[in-house]
Order: C-alpha cells, then structure tokens, then sequence
C-alpha cells in the first residue's frame, strides 16, 4: 500500500510483505463469503517498457455500440453481505449495480450475478528487490462515467520493473477485461514508497490521478514534477489543455507527500487524504496526516514547507491553503475517501467519509477554524464507497462491508 508510513505498523507489514504476494503475477482464484466464485477468462497486463514520462496516448473512441449492447449485463443489484477481498485496496461500482474492486496483489474482480469473479490481472510487485517492505501494487481503480458506451475500466499498478507506475484502460465485457492498453506511465520512485496511486473522474469527465513525492519532498511542490500531486488527463490518457500549468503538463494540484485517498463531488468538489511526515524534510517523526477538502486547479498543498495545520519547517512560509482536517501529533493513516449524497445512511449523509488503517471510519463535518470528525465502523481500513442502493461499502483487508 501508498502509506509511507505504514513501517511503523508492525502487523500491516507481515501483512503487506507476507500476506500478498512478490514478483509472481497474482494468481486469479477468487475467494468467496457470502458470494460464490465463478471461472471467467481473465487477461493479464504484460510488463510495459521502463521510462519516466507519461506516455503519448493513441487517439480512441467509445466502443461500437454493437459492442456495448452484446458486453452488457443485466441490472444487478449490489451485494448484501461480505464479500472476501484480499486487501481490496479500491472499490468502484459501475452504473449497472455491479461492484468492482482492486486486490493489492494484482487481481481485479467484479461482483456478479451473486458471483465474485476474476475481471482481469496485472504484473505488479509488492515488495522491493531484495523482498523488503514496499508500497507498490495494484493501487487505484475507476468506472468510466460514460461506462454505459464504451464499458471502460480504469486500473493504477506498480510495474514489474520497479521504476515506472501504469495507469490501465480496459474494456468490460460481460465481467470480463478485454483489450487492456496502458494509457499513463508515470516514475514509481527507487525507494519503497509514498506511490500514490487513486484514480477518480470528475464532473468535467476528466481522470484525476494522485501520486505519492517518492521521498523527494521537494517534488511535490515543483508544478514542473509530476510527483507529490494531483495529475488530470483526458480518458485516453492525453493531458487536456486547459491544464493549470501549460501544455502537455499533467499537474493539477501541487504540494502532497503522499495522496492515498481522493474523492471527487458531483458539484467538482475535490478532497485528498494525505499520509502524514516521518522525519522526512526535517519534519517530525510521525502525526499530522491530513485531509485537503476543497483541493483546487493550481492549488498548493503545504508540503514540504509545512505540516499538518501550517506548521513550517525550518522557517519556511507556509502556502496559504491549510489543510480543513489534521489529526496533528497522532498517527491515523488515512486511505481511501468519498462524498455521501444525502440519500446516504445517517449519520454519514451529505458528509465526506474516509478510511483510515489505525482507527477505522471518519465521519468529517466542515467548521472553522477546521473541519472535526466523528468516529464511524472500525472496520474501514482500505477504501469505501456509496453503493448504487445508497448503503456504504467499504474494505478491511479480508473483507468487503456493508454499512446501512
């Protein structure tokens, strides 16, 4: 996982380094609770060509529709009860009811039919070289908003080679990934962490992505680096030039160490959960992760002049923008967020909840001088989600909850 600083949870390391996997691709056997598993033809990402820049995105269009009508699937209804996920680090629901979600060791799986089945793998690693704690893997995942016209599957993973990050689109047909092309290519960093990796479309219908600073805290607050960042491309993979920091530059929001959480309003609104300092850039040893809830285009995140609620480093002048939520001198480790609509169960309604991996479930409620947060179900550590039955989704590193 993208936590950088989840060494310092001994148990989520046996977890991480021992529980999901190293360099074999992931193998694509699915484990059930109250769903059952069913075979499904799967297709692997191959390992593409190592570099460090976004790659150029071939010119596409929707899928024929022909195509769309023949891979469709009847209206499902959303699962009622667990679903066993092995460290479902993403969850997404397309608008026919079905779930998706992200398994950290490479396999995305979809729920259908009362079935939990294989949509496709990635080749992904989740260690370093040598088998030391790292954060890579399969990281981020989303549902076109056209879904219904062209069947596109978004997925984010570590890459095989250790230096390069890929963002996946892929075509569903009938629950199974067909032609998956990588549209985004983007540096995973030598070290073990801070890898970033949420995808999430926006009202605009453009694809936000979030990348870790991989331990270059000065990257993050350079508009020219695409690390430590909010990135915004087209849904092919192209960057739209109405881009806040010129041509052909991805950047969107600057100024993260490590964005593991992003959720996008239908009104545009834009929030980001950030993984606190460890001693990085002369910053304290832990504490101060965060919650940006009101994330703009060209906006400047406080990092690395700042920490937590404007508290500079070495002197430095914070930006303006301070962070709505700190959790300040304690460690939460924040992951995976949404914004509830106000159909949503009480008393998550109209509120942004996110996940984190030491405490469970947050429950944010604007105010001023800063945003607080109640406490919600324990079990939210990985990512969460508003179902198409308004009932909250959420993943543990088991198990996929309903909650409402």
């Amino acid at each position: 996982m993208t936590l950088g600083r989840w060494r310092a949870w001994p148990l989520l390391a046996v977890l991480i380094v021992g529980g999901c996997g190293g360099d074999d691709t992931p193998a694509t056997r699915a484990r059930s609770t109250s769903t059952t598993t069913a075979p499904a033809p799967t297709t692997t990402v191959p390992a593409a060509p190592s570099t460090t820049a976004p790659a150029p995105a071939p010119a596409t269009t929707a899928a024929p529709a022909t195509t769309a009508a023949a891979c469709s699937v009847s209206r499902q209804s959303p699962p009622t009860g667990p679903v066993d996920a092995r460290f479902a680090t993403a969850l997404a629901f397309a608008p026919d009811g079905r779930l998706f979600f992200a398994e950290r060791a490479g396999s995305i799986k979809v729920v259908q039919d009362g079935a939990t089945r294989v949509f496709g793998t990635v080749a992904t690693v989740t260690t370093e070289a040598g088998g030391g704690y790292s954060e890579r893997g399969l990281l981020g995942l989303a549902i076109s908003p056209t879904f219904a016209t062209d069947r596109f599957v978004y997925t984010f993973h570590s890459a095989r080679n250790r230096t390069t990050q890929e963002v996946v689109r892929w075509t569903d047909c009938a629950g199974v990934g067909r032609n998956p092309e990588v549209i985004v290519e983007l540096p995973s960093g030598p070290n073990c962490c801070h890898k970033g990796g949420r995808l999430a479309f926006g009202p605009d219908g453009k694809l936000y992505v979030t990348l870790g600073d991989q331990f270059t805290p000065a990257a993050a607050a350079d508009p020219s680096d695409v690390r430590g960042k909010v990135l915004r491309y087209n849904p092919d993979g192209s960057v739209p030039a109405d881009n806040p920091f010129g041509a052909g530059n991805p950047v969107w929001a600057t100024g993260f160490r490590n964005p593991f959480g992003l959720a996008i309003a239908p009104s545009g609104q834009v929030a980001v959960t950030s993984n606190g300092p460890s001693g990085d850039a002369g910053s304290p040893p832990t504490g101060y992760d965060i919650v940006a809830t009101h994330v703009t285009r060209g906006g400047a995140g406080q990092w690395p002049a700042c920490y937590g609620y404007s508290h500079p480093i070495r002197g430095a002048t914070c930006p303006s923008y301070e962070p709505e939520w700190s959790s300040e001198t304690r460690a939460v480790v924040p992951t995976g967020a949404t914004f509830v609509d106000g159909a949503g169960p009480a008393p998550y309604a109209g509120k942004l909840v996110f996940c984190t991996f030491g405490e469970g479930m947050k429950v944010l409620s604007e105010g001023t001088p800063h945003a607080t947060v109640a406490q919600g179900d324990r079990g939210c550590r990985l990512d969460v989600k508003q179902g198409p039955d308004n009932a909250l989704y959420f993943s543990d590193t088991e198990t996929i909850h309903r909650l409402g």
